[in-house]
């Protein structure tokens, strides 16, 4: 074989190599999908939570708001941050497992935050909190 031969062999190995690490990630692929779930999805998903059940049926106008897909840095964050650390507390630092859904209902007074596990297909977390308006009383 030729030096010319064993260069171009070594190119064609290197970028067969190159495509299942790069466009066969299992990982993108999995946070490809998470995305693409659908507001239908992710409510079906919901409602086999007690407190996410029982806050979709007090507040039946409620909207899915903000939809975070989680990574190990954004976890991490959560879990050593100031707002909402609870919410964090207990998730596996993984890449593309969680997503973070925030529901609203439509007169903007009760959300609920939630995480959805995507690899166990369950409601990890449901909190429910109060929001207030903070231009309330301000003349």
């Amino acid at each position: 074989m030729s030096k010319r031969n064993i260069v171009i062999s070594f190119f064609v190995l290197l970028f067969v190599v190159a495509y299942f690490f790069v466009y066969n990630n299992p990982s993108q692929n999995m946070s490809a999908d998470i995305l693409k779930t659908t507001d239908a999805e992710i409510i079906k998903l919901l409602k086999t939570n007690t407190d996410s059940a029982e806050y979709m049926n007090k507040y039946v106008d409620f909207k899915i708001g903000e939809k975070t897909l989680l990574n190990k840095d954004s976890i991490s964050a959560g879990q050593n941050g100031q707002n909402f650390q609870e919410v964090y507390q207990g998730l596996e630092l993984e890449d593309n497992r969680y997503l973070r859904v925030d529901l609203m209902n439509s007169a903007g007074d009760w959300g609920l935050i939630t995480v959805l596990d995507f690899k166990t297909k369950t409601v990890t977390k449901a909190f429910g909190l109060m929001l207030i308006d903070a231009s309330a009383g301000i003349k």
